[in-house]
């Protein structure tokens, strides 16, 4: 596709080319689509598409299904033959559901069915042109300066669902534009926020983040924008607001759902004209930055209701990451726990410990409902409370502890099943730590675990060890806790 892009931080307007025989819809598609900052050309010619897919080279075309002369399926066609890449999306009536159906298997990006809300419409077009951008980052070609595990950030885990976030993650850093990032509490949105700034263009430039839930309204403004001296009480001298910190680097936004409807108006205009006025002042402050939001509320929810604008949600919402909830990363508890535990009596100066089967098995057991954060937090807590270095379950948190009983009573499992996971479970964190010890050298590992490569080999491939992903997720925490002690011998000094 032929896309048009600024170095702003945000996609540039999108062209979307519309194809409809009623003149009115135009209307409507024009006024919806401006709104959320797209070029729109709207046509109730088909017979035209040819030559305005030459002349406007769209991002994006939305078109009737059921027209005279020549439909949508015809409009399909010859957008996939100008450029395959381009996605399409259907329009049809409730009883041309299945030619909608058709059309997707003929690779239309989507379907709308009338008739539809404002909603409905900018959230496909949202999507479609999101998906684009996604597969155009993967076409890119290799930067001079790859990005490696360490610029993800100090992020752990090596579940399906944290593959899928490495790779999405690795594609939209790349892209010069707005993110938003979504997950419940706990899950590491900052995290990933700093990673998308640490693998980008901007990489070198500053990081600013801002808790948009911690402070009042009037306050939240004077931080954001600045203000001059005198223009309130308490305004002794002029400030810089953190937008203007920010400019040619990346402003994270955490907590973006919290933003108050008069501060999203004017935060929709810093997107939108890439300038702003401090408060009191009349003079514009022109700055590129790029923006990375995060909320755990569904701000799809919060648009429906009127709560959240929809026109800031689609300029802050170019491309969408989602973290998944720890219950749903089994596989990178352990291995989290292990990270916090390590970090813990490292920080504390305190003697290597480690987390015995039984304590590991409440781990697996337990819900997580404050995820990441909770887990670190129950490591710290139990570390505190050992009196030797073994970490017993009665060392976790009680509600942990308790949490993990009900959830999983002990007489669910016959003793050879339980005993059959626990040895899985033992088997599979040894040969991580003892390929991670041996520096992933295959030979000396299985030298030193007393048996032949071929027999690890098939260890490997049973427990499904990623290799390289464990090799880079050892390498990120080698450069944290490297950092981490270089700062406290700072400090010290």
């Amino acid at each position: 596709m032929k896309g048009n892009r600024n170095n702003n931080g945000a996609q540039a307007s999108s062209r979307i080319l519309v194809i409809d025989d009623e003149p009115e819809m135009l209307k409507n598609y024009q006024r919806l689509l401006k709104r959320a900052g797209h070029h729109c050309l709207a046509t109730t010619e088909p017979a035209t598409t040819r030559k305005l897919l030459e002349e406007f080279r769209p991002g994006l075309v939305i078109t009737d299904l059921m027209m005279p002369e020549v439909d949508g399926m015809e409009v399909l066609q010859q957008v996939r033959a100008w450029d395959g890449k381009v996605p399409v999306i259907i329009v049809t009536a409730y009883g041309s559901i299945e030619s909608a159906v058709e059309a997707m298997k003929q690779h239309a990006a989507d379907f709308l069915v009338k008739p539809f809300s404002m909603n409905e419409l900018l959230q496909k077009v949202q999507e479609a042109l999101s998906s684009r951008m996604i597969e155009q980052a993967g076409e890119l070609p290799a930067e001079d300066e790859p990005p490696t595990a360490e610029g993800l950030a100090g992020m752990i885990g090596i579940s399906p669902a944290m593959q899928e976030v490495y790779d999405r993650l690795r594609k939209v850093a790349r892209m010069d534009v707005n993110v938003l990032v979504t997950g419940e509490s706990g899950t590491g949105k900052e995290l990933v926020a700093r990673a998308v700034h640490s693998m980008s263009r901007r990489r070198g430039e500053i990081f600013v983040p801002i808790d948009c839930a911690s402070l009042p309204e009037h306050l939240l403004e004077s931080e954001l924008f600045g203000h001059s001296k005198g223009s309130f009480t308490g305004a002794h001298q002029d400030k810089k607001g953190l937008l203007e910190f920010a400019d040619k680097g990346t402003l994270f936004l955490d907590e973006v759902g919290e933003i108050p409807p008069a501060l999203q108006v004017k935060l929709l205009r810093v997107l939108q004209e890439r300038s702003f006025r401090p408060v009191g002042c009349r003079q514009e402050v022109a700055v590129s930055i790029r923006v990375v939001a995060a909320t755990n509320r569904n701000l799809e929810e919060e648009v429906q209701t009127k709560n959240f604008r929809s026109d800031l949600y689609y300029r802050l919402n170019v491309v969408g990451l989602h973290l998944p909830p720890l219950r749903e990363r089994g596989e990178d508890i352990v291995l989290l726990a292990n990270h916090f535990l390590r970090q813990f009596t490292q920080e504390q100066q305190l003697p290597p410990m480690r987390l015995l089967p039984e304590t590991l098995a409440v781990l697996r057991r337990y819900h997580w409902p404050g995820n990441v954060r909770e887990l670190q937090n129950a490591m710290e807590h139990a570390a505190t409370l050992a009196s030797g270095t073994e970490l017993h379950p009665r060392n976790l948190p009680p509600e942990i502890y308790d949490g993990a009983e009900e959830a999983a009573p002990r007489e669910v499992k016959t003793f050879f099943a339980a005993k059959e996971q626990l040895v899985k479970g033992f088997e599979r964190e040894y040969l991580v730590n003892l390929l991670a010890d041996n520096e992933f050298n295959i030979s000396r590992a299985a030298e030193a675990a007393g048996c032949h490569r071929r027999t690890l080999y098939r260890m490997i491939d049973r427990y499904k060890i990623d290799l390289k992903t464990i090799q880079e997720e050892r390498r990120a925490v080698r450069a944290n806790s490297g950092a981490g002690r270089r700062d406290s011998a700072q400090d010290a000094e």
